[in-house]
């Protein structure tokens, strides 16, 4: 069995990925996808059932307040992640990837996106018992729907032509790998760091193990913020003077 999972893990495992995937959650991926490989279950019904364990964990968010509580949310949000990093494994091991399937797991990132910064500052609210927690959360729901859109908008092939797609800040799974070589600079750095940020899953055991919900609230909308002024400004920039 092990060496099942060994192989399915190798020949599933991407070119470039990010330690968190490569090292923790594909690896875990692995051990669901062997099982499911000869099953009906399609990777979209995977893809499906991420969505639900992750509101399962957005419940957990909501309902049971203290650091126990924290932790047991974080803890089925990593599990929804493993399941949206099994998805698209048991595809490749099918040979069944396919765009549409690629672009069901962007949505469905996006929407765990939306369901983690209006918790996240509902959860804050009710604990604090100060209402700006609510506002950030609300404000922060609206940042990541404009950087989503924004990024959606510079995704499309009629504005990119040739060029490389960027990475959406919603994106977390299955297409969260950087478009760009590697180069050295303080602003690849802040743009590695950007990056790093926006995937939660790598960090967010750690936000819940010392208690930081506040920071990761704080540091998760501004770096949308961020995402989306760039955005727009690269969008005016390229379109400002080009006639529709």
């Amino acid at each position: 069995m092990f060496a099942a999972i060994a192989d399915a893990y190798r020949r599933t495992q991407k070119p470039k990925d990010i330690f968190w995937n490569k090292y923790v959650a594909r690896p875990l991926a692995a051990v669901l996808t062997v099982p499911l490989a000869h099953s009906r279950i399609t990777p979209n019904q995977i893809t499906f059932a991420s969505l639900f364990v992750f509101a399962g964990a957005i419940a957990l968010l909501l309902a049971v307040p203290g650091y126990h509580g924290l932790l047991l949310a974080v803890a089925v949000v990593e599990l929804s992640y493993v399941l949206d990093c099994a998805d698209g494994q048991l595809a490749r091991l099918r040979g069944t990837s396919s765009p549409v399937g690629a672009h069901l797991d962007f949505l469905m990132d996006e929407l765990k996106a939306f369901l983690l910064v209006a918790a996240c500052g509902a959860r804050l609210w009710w604990e604090k018992e100060v209402d700006f927690w609510m506002l950030e959360g609300l404000v922060g729901v609206v940042i990541v729907a404009s950087a989503i859109s924004l990024t959606t908008f510079v995704r499309r092939p009629e504005y990119v032509g040739s060029g490389p797609r960027p990475a959406s800040a919603g994106d977390y799974g299955e297409g969260f790998v950087a478009q760009t070589p590697a180069r050295r600079g303080p602003m690849q750095l802040v743009e590695a760091l950007g990056k790093f940020l926006i995937h939660y899953p790598s960090y967010l055991v750690y936000v819940a193990i010392f208690n930081r919900l506040d920071l990761f609230l704080h540091v998760y909308v501004a770096i949308n913020a961020a995402h989306a002024a760039r955005s727009f400004l690269a969008i005016i920039r390229k379109l400002g003077r080009q006639a529709s």
